[in-house]
């Protein structure tokens, strides 16, 4: 993934802080987005990014409170995500197919 070192660079340095996505749109691109297209670009970048480290239980979205607010991202602290690991690596295949 295109932009996973820099949004993974800025979430696991403040651990538990929250992030919204222009902040993290910001920080990749070092500035503010130049174009559309390109705000565009990188903001679907980031969203892929998201979107797999929440899959794998490395972030934590904190959904939107109502209307006007956002969503935010933030890293979990390293005891979660060995509990997260040690409870898929003790999920097995074989007892998932029966």
């Amino acid at each position: 993934m295109k932009y996973a070192a820099e949004v993974i660079g800025l979430l696991a340095e403040f651990p538990g802080r929250e992030f919204r996505i222009i902040q993290i749109v910001r920080h990749v691109l070092g500035g503010h987005p130049r174009t559309p297209y390109q705000w565009e670009r990188v903001r679907k970048g980031v969203r892929r990014v998201l979107s797999t480290l929440e899959d794998s239980g490395q972030i934590q979205k904190i959904t939107a409170a109502g209307n006007g607010s956002h969503a935010a991202y933030c890293w979990k602290p390293g005891h979660l995500v060995v509990e997260n690991r040690d409870r898929n690596r003790d999920n097995k295949g074989s007892t998932v197919a029966s």
